[in-house]
């Protein structure tokens, strides 16, 4: 057993959120959370922690979490309730089950426990057994009907689903120069797909950080937005802003919600550099960048009531040029009113992906490449 890091104390902090006019923050409560550190055994087995846990998701009422390693298509299942390695289960690249030999980039676990796996082209559906039941290339269906145009395509990375039949993700222009044009609805059983066109993220481009050679795009560093849906509320986030929208699927309607932070920036502010030419540059840009506020993405604790977000920003440099960030915990009710925020000690870090269960808020932590997890348990109260 690793010596753990000091997640392993009792902290209780007051919330700092305050009530500002013309936001979503109507309340001012106090939060109080626990902290600690639990390690999985993993048995003879070496976890896939390449991508930090990137590609995973959770089925909840199991309690089993789903690390999936790309290289070896081998789903690594993680029992949560005893801390150990369930099974690694093998997928087929070719054949009639095979997920295909394109970059898996994203899984998601769907309530009848068959899995989602996206590629840069589409989804392939896999039951639990293993076996293949669908592939669809969304590039060569025949959509019924808003149609897209010849330069616009749906961003698979972005699509989100509940059922596995209708999934909502961004639609827009492709290439280097990519723009997010709107939201889409693609409804995989009947093949139809509805537009909504919105620039309301357009403001995020400002922020990209490009990276060309001569007259040629070679990188792009962008924002992160999101689009999760829960309990048929279709939400989007950005890591750029304090804010989130949900499009009312009834109204065909977008409302924002924008919010204020007594601790940190609301916004990014750009002081760093957007078109660069080398990759010294790029990588120089991309750490000035990083020292700007960063919003996460809103995780539901639905015995709460509640969303959960984690977001960050420089506090200082240490003299080794090390960022310390300031790390912010805010809560929302089911309306997503915001209820506080309190900021976390200094040695805390947090980042993607987080998931809620069992009353506390896990977040994946390497360990020396073994798999830890950090729980914060969080609560509120007037």
């Amino acid at each position: 057993m690793k010596n753990l890091p000091i997640y392993l104390i009792v902290l209780f902090l007051i919330s700092c959120g305050g009530d500002p006019e013309g936001s979503n923050s109507n309340q001012n409560l106090e939060i109080s959370y626990e902290i600690d550190t639990v390690m999985v055994d993993a048995g003879d087995h070496f976890f896939f922690v390449q991508f930090g846990l990137g590609m995973s998701d959770v089925d909840k009422s199991q309690k089993l979490f789903y690390n999936f390693n790309n290289q070896d298509l081998k789903m690594e299942i993680i029992d949560l309730e005893n801390l150990k390695l369930k099974e690694v289960k093998q997928f087929e690249k070719e054949g009639p089950n095979g997920i295909g030999g394109g970059f898996i980039m994203r899984v998601q676990l769907l309530p009848d426990e068959s899995l989602l796996f996206y590629d840069f082209v589409g989804i392939h559906h896999v039951a639990k057994s293993g076996e293949k039941i669908a592939t669809y290339k969304l590039e060569e269906i025949d959509w019924k009907g808003d149609q897209l145009a010849d330069d616009e395509e749906i961003n698979v990375s972005s699509l989100d689903t509940e059922d596995g039949k209708t999934f909502y993700g961004f639609y827009g222009t492709q290439g280097f120069d990519s723009k997010i044009l709107g939201i889409a609805e693609i409804n995989l059983s009947d093949q139809s797909l509805r537009l909504f066109p919105s620039d309301f993220l357009q403001f995020t481009n400002a922020f990209d950080i490009s990276f060309s050679m001569g007259d040629r795009g070679a990188a792009k560093f962008p924002e992160q937005n999101r689009i999760r849906v829960v309990d048929n509320k279709v939400l989007i986030t950005t890591t750029a802003k304090n804010e989130l929208w949900e499009w009312d699927l009834t109204q065909d309607s977008l409302i924002n919600h924008a919010y204020q932070s007594q601790l940190t920036s609301n916004s990014k502010k750009g002081n760093y550099p957007m078109q660069v030419s080398s990759q010294e540059e790029f990588r120089a840009a991309i750490q000035e960048k990083n020292k700007e506020v960063s919003f996460g993405t809103l995780i539901h604790a639905p015995n709460q009531d509640k969303f959960w977000r984690y977001h960050k920003e420089m506090d200082r440099m240490t003299a080794g040029d090390t960022i310390i960030y300031k790390n912010v915990l805010t809560a929302f009710d089911e309306e997503l009113n915001q209820l506080g925020e309190t900021a976390f000690p200094e040695k805390f870090k947090n980042g993607d992906p987080v998931f809620y269960l069992d009353g506390m808020l896990w977040q994946f932590l390497n360990v020396d490449d073994e798999v830890a997890f950090v729980r914060v348990k969080p609560s509120i109260s007037e």
